[in-house]
């Protein structure tokens, strides 16, 4: 029987030993997706106790805690539903909140025990133990111990935001941002953070979702900021445009995208902006203006960062805000999204074949949410020049789902052209996610060694891990 969590966890051949400690293990971080917040990290406030550093914003452990029966209350019971934390004043005092935040960590504690297989157990104890020096499973019995050393660290300078992004040697991240966000905190940070980058991320979510009912207040603001009248589609997007410019100076380098029903039909410039118009005035679309819409927005936008040097990417699969209940409760993003489930591979292809036909230049990244999508978008993405099947996102990112991620992106594309891994995460503690893709992926090369399916050569397999880890992110993204 193996030690739970000793420094060769998940390595279980000596040429996957050597590459993790001698090649991958000191890589720095390069995180090119996630959804910190950039005030945070200027700010740069203690995060509280191990209970708000742990459990606040993080949907995987919420979801984890409402499938063992958790009360609301000590999940999402103090968060507002623009995703806020109320005052220590607003719950009740500091004494009060003490005892409440105690309940809540000792109830997630509770869950974990029911978590073999889950990586939630894995993602927490690596947690505990690369930021806090905890090296024992945390149990029932333990978990007042363990929540007295976590806290007393807390209050320290060095576990502040950046502290803690310092800690796991995190040199540049990609928040994700609104097209209409003032990039204050960004500014604030590339003027006064100097060992730290924090690039925002385009992602107009907004824009194109026209059947939303925020669509024509959006649109009418961004004509607004942009200063100008908008007489077409045309002009819309030129308008996001400028804003892209804008992002660009301020060290964007990527955009992003969620798409998760029909997004392509084939269409002309008058029958979208007829839709674009109709759209604008509140008038309901149906499922084919809809895809046909977001089909040439896509295209458009993605020329547009072609042309302007940012990485386009695109995720596709989820199935959102499936508990209405819960969203009228707690608000979105709590841990009530799953996989959807439909066939777009056509509609992809469609919309990487007019982007690429008009710019061979562009970069994209393509992440599916639903496991049978692996083959199929690994296989579209070897199609197009530099376009790269992402890594294991959401629902995926556990054990086996970055295992088979690999190996689908091995026997599509050259492994040794990957990007690595990111966070997907609103938690300054999920850093120690790329040491777990890290192990994964040094098991995966040093296995096919030792099974004799690929020669041993330490030098040439070390800079291949070591290229995953973090340059060919920075290549791909910063190029």
């Amino acid at each position: 029987m193996k030690p739970f969590l000793d420094e060769n966890f998940i390595l279980q051949s000596e040429p996957a030993q050597i590459l993790y400690h001698k090649y991958a293990e000191s890589e720095p971080i390069f995180d090119f997706h996630n959804h910190l917040s950039p005030q945070e990290i200027f700010e740069n406030k203690p995060l509280g106790n191990l209970a708000n550093a742990w459990l606040d914003h993080d949907h995987y452990k919420w979801r984890a805690m409402r499938a063992a029966g958790v009360d609301e209350s000590l999940i999402t019971g103090h968060i507002r539903l623009d995703g806020s934390v109320k005052s220590d004043e607003e719950r009740g005092g500091a004494a009060v909140v003490e005892k409440a935040d105690y309940e809540r960590y000792l109830a997630f504690v509770r869950t974990l025990q029911l978590c073999p297989g889950n990586p939630l157990y894995h993602w927490s104890h690596l947690e505990l133990k690369r930021y806090f020096g905890i090296d024992v499973p945390v149990t029932e019995k333990n978990a007042r111990e363990i929540w007295d050393k976590c806290n007393a660290l807390l209050a320290k300078n060095e576990y502040t935001p950046r502290g803690l992004l310092a800690k796991m040697n995190v040199k540049e991240l990609c928040t994700t941002d609104d097209p209409l966000d003032s990039l204050e905190w960004h500014k604030k940070i590339a003027e006064n953070v100097g060992d730290l980058k924090v690039r925002p991320s385009f992602r107009p979510d907004f824009v194109l979702n026209a059947e939303n009912s925020s669509f024509p207040d959006y649109i009418s603001r961004l004509q607004e900021m942009d200063g100008t009248k908008f007489k077409s589609i045309s002009d819309m997007i030129a308008a996001l445009g400028r804003r892209m410019d804008f992002f660009k100076k301020n060290g964007s380098v990527v955009s992003d995208h969620s798409l998760e029903n029909d997004f392509y039909m084939p269409a002309t410039f008058d029958d979208v902006n007829y839709i674009f118009e109709k759209a604008w005035i509140g008038k309901k679309l149906s499922h084919d203006e809809i895809a046909k819409y977001k089909g040439w927005v896509l295209v458009e936008l993605g020329k547009l960062y072609a042309q302007k040097g940012f990485v386009m990417q695109i995720h596709i699969g989820a199935l959102r805000d499936n508990n209405s209940a819960m969203l009228k409760l707690a608000g979105k993003n709590i841990g009530e999204d799953s996989l959807q489930d439909f066939n777009f591979a056509p509609q992809i292809s469609a919309v990487l074949n007019a982007i690429y036909s008009a710019e061979p230049n562009a970069r994209t990244i393509l992440y599916n949410l639903n496991p049978k999508d692996n083959e199929a978008l690994a296989t579209m993405a070897a199609n197009f020049r530099n376009c790269q099947f992402g890594p294991a996102w959401w629902f995926n990112d556990h054990k086996d789902g970055i295992e088979e991620q690999i190996r689908v992106y091995s026997r599509t594309a050259p492994l040794g052209c990957y990007v690595g891994m990111l966070t997907d995460s609103r938690s300054f503690l999920s850093y120690p996610r790329h040491e777990y893709f890290r192990r994964i992926l040094c098991n995966f090369v040093g296995n096919l060694v030792e099974q004799g399916e690929f020669p041993w050569n330490e030098e040439s397999l070390g800079e291949l891990v070591k290229n995953i880890c973090y340059k060919n992110a920075m290549n791909f993204f910063l190029a």
